[in-house]
This record gives C-alpha cells, structure tokens and sequence, in this order.
C-alpha cells in the first residue's frame, strides 16, 4: 500500500478513535525510526484537561474495542442491537428484528481451538406468510461490515422472507482487525511503546513535510512494515490466529449460522468481495453433512476465487474504458461519427505523453486524460467519443466540461429509479421529465429537496401545490399541478416513499439527551464512522492468505504489457501492491484456494459494463464457472449494482430471488444504454 495511504488510513483511525497526535506522548515516547525508545527519565506529559463545555473525547476502546476470544459457548445467544438497527415505521426490536452472537471455534478443524464471537441481525418478514429461506447479505471489502448497511434495497423480498445480516470474523462487530483496534492494543502495550513511538514520529514528519515526496520506495516500505508488524504482534497476543481469519472460515461461519437458525434453505446476496465469499460457499455446501440448501445466489460485482488479484489490477480502468470503445463501434450512428476510435485514442495519448495540449489552466497531458475517460459515472460515456475527437483537433470543449462536471452528471436510469407503482413517486418521476426538459439538473434537484421536505409534513397535497403556484409559470406550471391531482391522501398515506422521509425526519429530530447519552451516543456515532471502513488488516489478511503470495511484480508487469492502453496503469501502485504482504506473517492457502468454483445453484451475476474495481472479465469469467448461471451487464453502471429496490437491477434481482427458475424481464437495461453526442451537423 502506497505510504501515503496508509498515512491517511492511520489519520483517520486516530481521529475515529478520539486520539490526536498528541495523546500518544501520553504512552510512548517519540523515538527515531530506527531505534526503539529508550528509558527516559523525562516525566510523562499530563493530557491536556478538556475546554471548559467541551465534550471530551469518548475513550478510545469503546468506539474500536480490540479483537477477543470468547468466554462463551458455542452456539446462538440473543444481545441487544448496536448498530445498524432499521429506522422505519414500525420496526420494534425483538419484534421486527434482533441481534445475536453466535460462538464458533476459531478453527473449524481443530475441537480444542478457542472460540469466537461473531455479530448478526436478522429482520423479519415482513408479511403474513413468508417463507423459510432467508435472504443473507454479504459486504465487500473485505472487511466492511454486513449489519451497518441499509436493508432498504431487500424492501420488496423481505415481505416474503427473512433478511440476515453477519458480519463475518474480522469485520465490523465480530472481533474487528483494523488499524483502530491495533491502536487501542498498543496503547495498552508498554513493550510496544518503541514500536508506535516511531510511528508516530513518522507521521508527525509527513505533517511537517506533506509537500514532499518520501525519499524513497524503499521508506515506504519499511515504514508499512513496521506498521504491520507492530499489529500482527498485537492481535497475536490477544489470542487471535490470523491464519483462520480466511474466507473458507468465513464461509463455514455462514452455513453453520444458517442452521443454527433453523432455517432448512437460504439465498445469498454478495457485493464485491462479498461474492467470493458467496462462491466460497457454494464450493463448500456440498463437502457438509446435513447442510441447509442454497436456493439462489446473487453476485454482485463478482470476484471469483480463481482470479489472480495483482494480475488483474492493471485491467481495472483500462477495461471499462475498452468497452466503452466496443459499444460505440457497436452503435451504428457512433461508429461513423468515429471510426477506428481505438486506434484513434492509442494515437492521441501518444502524442499528448509528448505534446501536452493547454486549456483554461489546465495541463491536458495522457495522464489528465486517462483520469477523465475512467470517470465513467452518470452518463459521462456519451460524449467521450466526442471529446476523443476534439482533442485531436486540439479543441478542448467537451474535455473541459466533462472535467467541470457540466456534461454528463444525469443518472443513467433517470426517472426509473422510481417505484411507479407508487403514485407518489410515479408523481415526481413524471415531474422530474417536465423540469428535465431543458438539460438542466439545477430545477430538478431543487424540487426533490423541495418536495421530499413538504410530503414528511402535514397537508403534503395543499402544501405542494402552494409551491407549485409560487415557484413556477405559464406551461411548466400546469404540466405539474395536472400531475399532483393524480394523487390523492390515501396515496400519500400509503406511500413507502412518504414513510421513509417521515421516519427520517423524525429521526433528525433533536430530542434533548442526559450527560451520559450523549457520551453514549457519541461512541455510537464514531462506532459507525469506524465500521463503515474495512477493517485494513483483515483485508490484508485474507488477500495475503488467498492472493498476494501465489504473484510477483513480473507477472503484474506482463499483465500490464498485454494491454493495449498500458497508460492506463500506475506502475508505482503497483508495485507497492507486490510489497503488500511484506512483514505480515499469514501463510498462504493451498493453491486449490483458485480453483474455479463449480455449482449448479442458479446463479444471478450482475456485472456494471464500467466497473473499475471488478471489471466485466470477472463477470464473465464466473458466469463460464457456473454452469446454471445468467449474466446480467447493466449499462452505464460501475461497481455495485443491487443498491435499490425499485430500479432497473434491482427489480431484476428481486424476481430472480422470488423465482429463480423463470425468465428474466431484462428490457428495463435498454432505458440506460449510451446516448452518444455526436458532431454538429449528425
């Protein structure tokens, strides 16, 4: 990892935990780099007393309490919820939803290993006939936590079943391996003071010099050595093995939680990393006695076990980019507007490597332009042909908006991402087309805000009308008032919309809190800021156990040689990825960890045509593992693509989960293909 990313990950941990810099002179006296400290007789500097009315920070070990082994016996224990808890109307704890522990051994294969905490929810149907298979949602990273994410996307299934979130070992609220958590042991750990003293001195330098460059790969990688080392040695003491925090444990964890549910079958919903660990699962069930059976699998922005990690890196923006090209050379009107266009962009970012282009105080040189072509959010990929071809005229127009974000910013779906059912929504769907009219978001954005405040309040109906008659004129007036009176009080009462923004309202609500729970609540807080993060060293754990040792630079580098952009890699990240498991002691996986995965569990794989971080190759490459699976690439989309209920994927996720054997209705994916500027006069 590139040092000033640790740097940053380490600056945030601190400011996530309430220590600044100068906390830690409190325990560890700062030492040169390159020794460990030495006794001082120096009197250990008194932290500073808190401003008066100022609250004071909350201690660190509650907001990271740091990794433990269990008193616990195995099996499921009920505990109230932490975080994560659902918001909406009517949902009562212990009544909609609880939280558990389950208890598993740290090693699945060993009956005398210590035991292990791990944190689930689970939220109920929330109809009056659901079924026994539940929906599991697993997080990405890895590392981030499964129970803090939003249920909202499953709105839909979990009227028909259970939704079950855990996070897995090492993540979240089961026995977190992150910087934070390292901290707080080494705040406890005289023996480790020489250790963090010098890295702490490491970061005050960078502070003092943040203008500078460090001298050298060479400090960068002995400074994230020390950083880890310092870290294995601290979760090493606590008990914990880091060679079981791996994704075949995690998916051991899994199962057996499932049926210590009692739930005889279940379905799997996996983001990212998520998926491996989804696909790990599904290699794993059959090898398992008396296993609940895996109905359905969603992955989403797939990782397969057997893709070769650091080989891969380089395609990361390099291929989205490609298949831009392709679909332009696949749409005739963008093909004869642009012939040849990959040749065209090889061409052009030869020339700009040597001949920068100058424009608006901007240096238009190839990496300017790679960093603008592999912004491919909104519906920005229609006018990169265009842009291609002014920069070889050395006109800058469409570079310059696209970099200003004046072009582009619409989402590709627009109006789709609503619930037309819902009259209400089918409402501001409808007026989101009148105001969108001209091209400009300004108009609509405004009137969400706008709208989304009035229908939390009472008399949404005379109140949106009011701001109609006030805020707009002539055609555009009537057009929305025509609209509104298609809605009517019972729809607004009954509009999952409406409950959302009345229950977030009341949650903004300030509500006056005792000394003691606005400390509470303050850990709370900063407990999530912490967890929304992966936690770093379980995601280094399970690359390095799985990834990082079966590759070399040289195989990166022969990756980076086959491409036909090669501008398109940072070399120097990528070597420091080569260095990532240096001084951290896991042992690798026996090399069976990359076999393909082979199941016959109906598989729904959603790939982003423009992901950049699990591009469309690893999509491709699962889909031709399982044998009865079916590719979905959604246009104009990048990483992560089951993040609603209501749009295009995830009404298509949805029916695939209600019924995994029927045909899918793929037609909403055509509303977001390209639309393709094209030349003045075409």
């Amino acid at each position: 990892m590139n040092n000033h990313k640790l740097l940053a990950l380490l600056a945030g941990a601190i400011l996530a935990t309430g220590f600044a810099a100068p906390a830690y002179a409190s325990w560890a006296h700062v030492a040169p780099a390159s020794a460990p400290a030495q006794d001082d007789p120096t009197p250990t500097p008194t932290p500073a007393e808190e401003p008066a009315g100022q609250q004071p920070e909350p201690d660190m070990a509650l907001v990271s309490p740091p990794p433990a082994l269990s008193a616990r016996e195995q099996g499921i224990a009920e505990v109230p919820c932490e975080l994560g808890m659902p918001d909406g109307p009517g949902e009562i704890e212990g009544e909609s939803y609880y939280c558990g522990v389950f208890t598993v051994p740290m090693r699945w294969d060993d009956a005398e290993s210590p035991n292990l905490d791990l944190h689930f929810m689970v939220l109920k149907a929330t109809g009056d006939d659901p079924t026994s298979d539940p929906l599991v949602y697993l997080a990405g990273g890895p590392g981030q936590s499964s129970i803090v994410t939003s249920a909202d996307t499953y709105r839909q299934l979990r009227e028909t079943r259970d939704i079950v979130r855990m996070d897995q070992r090492g993540a979240g609220l089961s026995q977190r391996l992150g910087l934070e958590e390292c901290l707080v042991l080494a705040a406890q750990d005289e023996e480790a003071a020489g250790a963090v003293a010098a890295v702490v001195q490491y970061i005050q330098q960078s502070a003092e010099q943040s203008d500078q460059e460090p001298s050298s790969a060479g400090s960068n990688l002995e400074f994230d050595t020390q950083v880890r080392q310092l870290c294995a040695h601290e979760f090493t003491q606590q008990g914990i093995d880091l060679d079981a925090f791996t994704t075949t444990a995690s998916a051991r964890d899994l199962v057996e939680l499932i049926q210590a549910l009692g739930y005889d079958a279940f379905n799997v919903h996996g983001v990212s990393y998520g998926t491996r660990l989804a696909m790990m699962v599904m290699a794993l069930l059959p090898s398992l006695d008396d296993a609940p059976a895996l109905r359905s699998v969603v992955l989403d922005s797939t990782l397969p076990p057997s893709v070769y990690l650091l080989s891969s890196f380089p395609r990361d923006r390099h291929d989205p980019v490609m298949q831009l090209l392709q679909e332009c050379e696949q749409d005739e009107a963008c093909r004869t507007a642009y012939p040849n266009l990959a040749f065209r962009l090889g061409v052009l970012l030869e020339r700009l490597a040597v001949e920068p282009l100058r424009a608006d105080g901007q240096t238009i040189d190839a990496a300017a332009l790679v960093q603008v072509l592999t912004r491919l959010t909104g519906t920005r990929a229609g006018y990169m042909p265009l842009m291609i071809a002014e920069l070889e005229q050395d006109v800058t127009v469409t570079y310059l908006a696209l970099l200003n974000n004046e072009v582009g910013t619409e989402d590709a779906e627009g109006a789709a991402s609503f619930d037309m059912s819902d009259p209400v929504q089918a409402f501001l769907a409808d007026s989101i087309t009148v105001l969108g009219e001209g091209g400009e978001m300004g108009p609509v954005l405004e009137f969400l805000v706008s709208t989304a405040t009035l229908l939390a309040g009472d008399d949404a109906l005379p109140a949106l009308q009011s701001f109609i008659d006030e805020s707009y004129e002539g055609a555009t007036r009537t057009k929305l008032t025509e609209l509104l009176a298609t809605v009517t009080p019972d729809d607004v009462a009954k509009s999952s919309y409406v409950a959302q923004l009345r229950a977030g309202q009341e949650a903004a609500t300030p509500v006056e809190l005792t000394p003691e729970e606005e400390a509470a609540q303050q850990v709370s807080n900063q407990r999530m800021l912490t967890l929304i993060g992966a936690a770093y060293f379980l995601n280094m754990n399970i690359h390095c156990n799985e990834d990082f040792q079966f590759e070399r630079y040289e195989d990166a580098l022969n990756a980076v040689n086959d491409l036909a952009f090669p501008q398109f890699t940072d070399l120097a990240s990528l070597r420091e990825q080569s260095n990532t498991c240096v001084g951290w002691p896991v042992a690798a996986a026996p090399i069976e960890v990359k076999n393909p995965v082979s199941s016959t569990v109906p598989a729904l794989i959603l790939q982003g045509a423009y992901d950049t971080r699990t591009p469309l190759f690893m999509g491709r490459r699962a889909a031709r593992e399982l044998a009865n699976s079916t590719l979905v690439v959604v246009p104009q989309q990048g990483h992560e693509v089951w993040t609603s209920a209501t749009n295009c994927a995830g009404r298509i996720a949805t029916a695939f989960v209600l019924d995994p054997g029927a045909e899918l209705d793929l037609s909403c994916l055509d509303a977001r293909r390209p639309q393709w500027a094209l030349p003045e006069g075409e």
